[in-house]
C-alpha cells in the first residue's frame, strides 16, 4: 500500500493541463495559464496531506511540444540494443546529451513520468489526430506507467471524440473520461478519481482519503459562504443614522456604507474560493418596492416614481420606506450598486405629506428597507452558488443570471434576521463599539446561514 501518490499531469502543449490542475486542486492561481505554446517550463509540484501521514501530490509538467523529433530520436538512440525494453530506452535518452539540450522539455516530463506512480493524459478533444500525438503516446507508452485519459474541453460536442478513442486503445490506454476543467461537474470529479482507484490499486486508500477531504472542504467552504453572507446581512440589518439635519447627506453616506459592505462581502466570498477579486459581473437591476414605514429616501428616485415632494419637506428627503440599494446594477470588483427610492410609492406624496412633516419636527433614525436587505440577501446567495459550480480554470466573468422580482419584492426578512434591528452594536457599519463577539449575535448569525438555502 502506498503512503504517498505521485500523479503527474502529462500532454501536449496547450491542451490544459495546468488548467486541469486549477480544478482539481481549487486553486485558481496556480501555475499559469497562456493561449502561447510553452507556458509551463517546468515541473510544479502541489502536496496535499491526508490521515494516517498519507500524501497525494500532484505534478505539472510541460507540454511535450516536438514529440515527432523526439520519437525518431531515441529510436536511431537505441538502434543497436533491440534487446533494450521501454524503460531502458527512456533512460538512455535522458542520460544523452540531448536531454539537456534540444529536448530539454521533453526530458522534464519523461523524468517526472518515471518517478511517478500514474499519469493523467490530457486530451484536447477538439484537435484532429496528427502524426504528433501518435509519437507522443508511442513515447509515453514506454514508462510502463498506469495512465489515465482525460478528454477536456467537453462542454461543447467533437468529431474528433471517436478517433481519440481508437489511437489510445491502440497505445494500450482504456481508461479513458470526459471531465472538461472549464466547466466541471461534481460527478466529472468523482468519476475522475474512481478511474485512478481502478488503475491503481495501491491507491485506493489514499484516493479515498482525498475524495473524502475535498467533498469535506466543498461542505465547509459552502457554510463558511453562508456565514460570510449572514454576517453582511445583520450589519446592513442593524446599521442605522440617527440625524436631525442634513437628511441628504445621511442618505448618501448610507448609501455609500452599503455599498462597500456588499463589496466586501462579494470580495471574501470570492476569497472563500479561491478565486480572482478582479473577476466581474455586470446586470440590470430593477428599483426596489419596500415598504413605508420609518426610513429616508433620495428625490431623484421619488422623480423615477412620478412621486412630486410639495413645499415644506426638507429639500432631496422623505421620510418613508427605507433606502433602496437597487438603483443601477451589479459589478464585481467595482461594487456599482446602489441608489435610493422609497418603497409603498402606489400611493401619492400629498396622502404621507403630514407623516412627513411629523417625521422632521425631531430627529430621524434611519434604517435599510426589509426587501433591499431581501433583494442584497438573494444576490450574495447566487453568487455564492455560481462560485459553488465554477471552475478554477474559467477565467470568464462572473455573470449572475436574473433574479425572479416576485422573489425580493414581498421583502420578508428571515425570522432570524429581524432580532438585527434592536441591536445598532451588532453592526460594522454603525459608528460606536461593536459586539462583534457577543454572544447572542454569534447565535443570531448561525440561524441566519442556516436558514439562507
Amino acid at each position: 500500500m502506498l503512503n504517498q501518490l505521485n500523479l503527474a499531469i502529462v500532454g501536449h502543449a496547450n491542451v490544459g493541463k495546468t488548467s486541469l490542475l486549477r480544478t482539481l486542486t481549487h486553486d485558481s492561481q496556480f501555475g499559469a495559464i497562456s493561449n502561447k505554446p510553452g507556458t509551463t517550463r517546468h515541473v510544479e509540484a502541489i502536496t496535499f496531506a491526508l490521515e494516517q501521514h498519507h500524501k497525494i501530490v500532484f505534478y505539472d509538467t510541460p507540454g511535450l511540444e516536438d514529440s515527432i523529433t523526439l520519437y525518431d530520436y531515441i529510436e536511431r538512440l537505441n538502434r543497436e540494443y533491440p534487446k533494450r525494453d521501454g524503460i531502458d530506452k527512456l533512460n538512455a535518452f535522458l542520460a544523452s546529451p540531448e536531454a539537456e539540450h534540444q529536448f530539454e522539455q521533453e526530458a522534464k516530463v519523461i523524468r517526472q513520468l518515471l518517478k511517478s506512480d500514474a499519469a493523467i493524459y490530457v486530451v484536447d478533444v477538439r484537435e484532429p489526430i496528427l502524426d504528433k500525438y501518435h509519437d507522443e503516446l508511442a513515447v509515453l507508452a514506454q514508462a510502463d506507467k498506469p495512465i489515465l485519459a482525460i478528454f477536456n474541453y467537453t462542454s461543447s460536442s467533437s468529431p474528433y471524440e471517436d478517433d481519440w478513442k481508437k489511437l489510445l486503445s491502440r497505445v494500450g490506454i482504456h481508461s479513458i473520461i470526459r471531465f472538461d476543467a472549464v466547466f466541471p461537474s461534481i460527478e466529472g470529479e468523482v468519476r475522475l478519481y474512481q478511474s485512478l482507484s481502478l488503475l491503481i490499486e495501491p491507491a485506493k486508500a489514499i484516493l479515498n482519503q482525498w475524495q473524502t477531504k475535498i467533498e469535506q472542504q466543498r461542505i465547509n467552504r459552502n457554510y463558511s459562504a453562508k456565514l460570510l453572507i449572514a454576517e453582511a446581512l445583520v450589519d446592513v440589518t442593524a446599521y442605522n443614522e440617527i440625524v436631525k439635519d442634513n437628511l441628504d447627506d445621511s442618505v448618501l453616506l448610507m448609501q455609500d456604507q452599503v455599498r462597500k459592505r456588499e463589496q466586501k462581502a462579494i470580495n471574501d466570498l470570492i476569497s472563500l474560493y479561491q478565486f480572482s477579486v478582479s473577476q466581474e459581473t455586470s446586470e440590470n437591476m430593477p428599483i426596489l418596492q419596500g415598504r413605508f414605514d420609518s426610513d429616508l429616501f433620495n428625490k431623484e428616485a421619488l422623480k423615477l416614481m412620478g412621486i412630486h415632494l410639495g413645499t415644506g419637506v426638507v429639500s432631496g428627503a422623505a421620510i418613508g420606506a427605507g433606502i433602496d440599494l437597487a438603483v443601477g446594477g451589479i459589478t464585481l470588483g467595482s461594487a456599482a450598486l446602489i441608489g435610493a427610492t422609497i418603497g409603498g410609492l402606489a400611493q401619492t406624496a400629498k396622502h404621507y405629506g403630514k407623516r412627513i412633516k411629523n417625521k422632521l419636527s425631531g430627529h430621524t433614525k434611519m434604517t435599510i428597507d426589509d426587501a433591499v436587505i431581501c433583494f442584497l440577501s438573494l444576490r450574495l446567495i447566487q453568487l455564492k452558488e455560481s462560485l459553488n459550480l465554477r471552475g478554477h480554470a474559467n477565467n470568464t466573468p462572473i455573470i449572475l443570471s436574473k433574479l425572479d422580482e416576485s422573489a425580493w419584492k414581498k421583502g420578508k426578512l428571515p425570522k432570524s434576521l429581524q432580532i438585527a434591528r434592536a441591536h445598532p452594536n451588532w453592526s460594522t457599519l454603525n459608528h460606536h463599539k461593536i459586539k462583534k463577539h457577543d454572544e447572542q449575535r454569534q447565535e443570531v448569525l448561525v440561524n441566519v446561514a442556516n436558514e439562507l438555502e
